[in-house]
């Protein structure tokens, strides 16, 4: 594939654009590779991961992002307390990688990938990917060779990786911290916005006031109920956003958006409303925890509500390589995948539900509206 000319804005503004820059780029430079340079990035992999977390640790990436100027190794030693000669190899090796800029010897500076990393809720990611996922993705594939490499998801690597019969969800309840990183994760905004596919205004014609209009199931803290009430504050109608107890607790209160506390594999209490919401939460479970899910809603909804489903709808051919990461991190974590539009499709028929459209907002990864309703 040729490589597109970055000296054109339309590559750099839209998410297809610049993802095909990163793939040819990436692509060219794989082509040139030796064995040997290939072992070495492998090599180099989970070491890159180790010491970026060590650079959150002692807040290198936030010391350099507030400073104007580059920052000696002196310097940097005393506002974070390690040795000299250790802070000087951590950051030659984080120069060469990119995550800072050396500007002379011993002299640092932020670059573009340094504030990122500065930013508390990337950290968040950066220990939930290397305290959470690192344990996990060792233990698959031992996991996957004593369980005759199959498909099930009965036993876990996520099991074996932290040595625990619980699952993710319930173990994490006990670990706050752990929690605390797995909810920024799930709070960093992702390119494309499934508001600029979907019409909820139109959803929202002859809604009352006091009827619900849009139910958040699994919503986490909210984020997607305040975007879509700050988007549209005039809409009328009842926005909800439910999730477990200690969720709800830690959500910030938002005008116009309710919380409730609910567990979604029990009864949905809010009957008939316009539209049920799930994000990134069918996803996290095999089929058949997905119809129970779903089975819960099935009974509240009246003949004019819609079920959102905010997920992922891979094709069947040329997946892009994020999509097929998350469908591993699904196998490896909670015995789940990513589904193509037709397993949608199935799953929804299994559910007693229509499938009315796939509405793609996020055209390389697949991020995508998916409509349901009940036969007519």
């Amino acid at each position: 594939m040729p490589i597109p000319n970055i000296n054109e804005g339309r590559f750099l503004s839209n998410e297809t654009g610049r993802l095909q820059i990163q793939g040819a780029l990436r692509s060219a430079a794989e082509a040139t590779e030796t064995s040997h340079d290939l072992m070495l990035r492998f090599f180099n992999m989970q070491l890159e991961l180790t010491v970026v977390r060590i650079g959150c640790d002692l807040g290198l990436f936030r010391i350099l992002t507030e400073s104007d100027e580059p920052l000696s190794v002196d310097a940097l030693a005393e506002q974070t307390g390690a040795a000299q000669p250790l802070l000087r190899r951590l950051l030659r090796y984080l120069a060469s990688t990119r995550e800072v800029t050396e500007t002379s010897q011993d002299h640092f500076k932020a670059n573009p990938a340094t504030k990122s990393l500065a930013n508390p809720v990337i950290q968040d990611c950066i220990y939930y990917i290397f305290n959470i996922s690192g344990p996990v993705y060792q233990a698959l594939p031992d996991t996957l060779k004593e369980n005759g490499y199959t498909d099930s998801g009965k036993t876990l690597a996520w099991n074996n990786g932290f040595n625990t019969e619980l699952p993710f969800f319930p173990w994490a309840k006990q670990h706050p911290d752990h929690l605390k990183w797995f909810q920024s994760l799930m709070s960093v905004p992702r390119e494309g916005d499934w508001l600029d596919v979907f019409s909820v205004p139109s959803l929202a014609e002859n809604v009352a006031v006091d009827q619900a209009l849009f139910v958040d199931v699994g919503g986490n803290i909210g984020h997607q109920s305040a975007r879509l009430r700050a988007r549209y504050p005039d809409l009328p109608g009842r926005i909800i956003v439910q999730d477990l107890p200690e969720t709800i607790q830690a959500a910030p209160p938002v005008e116009g958006v309710e919380h409730m506390a609910h567990n979604f594999f029990e009864p949905q209490p809010i009957i008939g409303a316009k539209a049920y919401y799930l994000r990134t939460v069918l996803h996290d479970w095999d089929d058949d925890k997905s119809l129970d899910i779903m089975g819960n809603l099935v009974p509240a909804m009246s003949p004019d509500s819609l079920i959102l489903i905010d997920d992922m709808a891979l094709p069947d051919t040329e997946v892009h390589w994020w999509s097929a990461c998350l469908d591993m991190h699904m196998l490896a974590m909670l015995g789940a995948h990513e589904r193509t539009e037709s397993q949608w499709g199935s799953l929804l028929h299994r559910a007693g539900l229509k499938l009315v459209e796939i509405k793609p907002y996020h055209p390389m990864m697949r991020h995508s509206v998916i409509v349901a309703q009940l036969p007519q």
